[in-house]
C-alpha cells in the first residue's frame, strides 16, 4: 500500500486531533490509531484497573509506557501495516516496552477487520479519521477499529481512543482523553452504568436495559454506528426492558434512552 495524500482535509489530520474526550470514565480499554506511527509515549497517569491497550499504524511505532497504572496493565495489543517508511524521522520496527512481566503483548500484521464497513479496509491497517461514512483511502474507519478491540478484549469498556493522522509525538497523557468520534451524532459521550446498564455484552439474541431509576413512558432507540436508528421501542415504563437484537449484523451498536426530558446513551456489541 503506497501512502497516499488525500484532499486537503484529509491533510489537515498531520497536525490537528479531534477535541479530547473520555468514552467512558468507568472503561478500561485505551485505543490509539494513526497513519504515520512513530514513537507513542503513553503515559498512565490515571488510577485504573486491568487495562488493554490497542494500537493501530500504518507505518512502524515505539509503544512506550510508563505511569502509575502501568502495573495495571494486562495486554497490549499492536495490529497494523508496520511499513518500513520513515515519515516519523527514522524506520521504525515497531516494539513495545515498559509493561510488567505479567501483560500479554502481541504484534499482529493487517489481520482481518472483525466489523464490516463498505468505507475501511477489510484488514486492520491503519487509521486517521473520525468518518466512518466516507471511503478511508484504504485505512479503516474508526468503528472497525473499536469493534476489533472489543473483540480481542472481551468484557472491556473503551475509556479513550485517540485518533490522528500525523506522526506521534510527545507524551499522551490518558487522563486528558481522546477522540471517541465513532459515536453517532449527537451523543459526545457514554452515560455511566450506574443510570442504564445493558446486558449480556455481548448480546447474541436479547438485550436487556435496567434502568436504576424507573422510567416513564420512556422511548429506547438503538442505533447503528452511522446514527441511523435501527429499533424503536415506545411507552417503556419500569425498571427494564428487553431488546430483540438476533436479527442485528455484527458490531457496535447504541442505545438511547429518553426519559421525560432527559437522554442517555450507552453501547453494546452484537456478536
Amino acid at each position: 500500500m503506497k501512502k497516499i495524500y488525500y484532499s486537503l482535509a484529509a491533510l489537515l489530520f498531520s497536525s490537528f486531533t479531534f477535541a479530547q474526550t473520555i468514552c467512558n470514565p468507568t472503561g478500561n480499554l485505551i485505543i490509539f490509531s494513526n497513519y504515520d506511527g512513530g514513537t507513542l509515549n503513553i503515559n498512565l497517569d490515571a488510577p485504573m484497573s486491568n487495562i488493554k491497550i490497542g494500537v493501530l499504524t500504518y507505518e512502524g511505532v515505539n509503544i512506550n509506557i510508563t505511569g502509575i497504572g502501568a502495573s495495571a496493565v494486562t495486554a497490549v495489543a499492536y495490529v497494523g501495516f508496520n511499513a518500513n517508511n520513515a515519515h516519523c524521522g527514522s524506520i521504525i520496527n515497531t516494539n513495545i516496552t515498559g509493561t510488567p512481566g505479567t501483560s500479554v503483548n502481541t504484534i499482529t500484521f493487517a489481520p482481518p477487520s472483525s466489523f464490516p464497513n463498505p468505507n475501511g479496509s477489510t484488514s486492520m491497517v491503519c487509521a486517521y479519521s473520525c468518518s466512518t461514512t466516507t471511503n478511508q483511502g484504504g485505512c479503516n474507519t474508526v468503528d472497525q477499529v473499536e469493534d476489533y478491540f472489543m473483540d480481542l478484549f472481551p468484557g472491556s469498556t473503551i475509556f479513550m481512543h485517540k485518533v490522528q493522522y500525523g506522526c506521534w509525538t510527545g507524551t499522551q497523557n490518558v487522563s486528558n482523553g481522546g477522540t471517541c468520534c465513532a459515536l453517532p451524532t449527537g451523543i459526545t459521550a457514554y452515560e455511566d452504568e450506574k443510570i442504564v446498564s445493558v446486558f449480556p455484552n455481548p448480546a447474541s439474541d436479547n438485550l436487556t436495559l435496567s434502568f436504576v431509576t424507573p422510567v416513564n413512558k420512556a422511548t429506547v432507540k438503538v442505533l447503528n454506528v452511522a446514527g441511523q436508528v435501527v429499533k424503536e421501542i415506545n411507552a417503556v415504563s419500569g425498571n427494564g426492558v428487553t431488546v430483540d437484537v438476533a436479527a442485528f449484523p455484527a458490531g457496535v451498536y447504541f442505545v438511547e434512552t429518553t426519559n421525560e426530558g432527559a437522554v442517555t446513551h450507552t453501547r453494546f456489541i452484537k456478536e
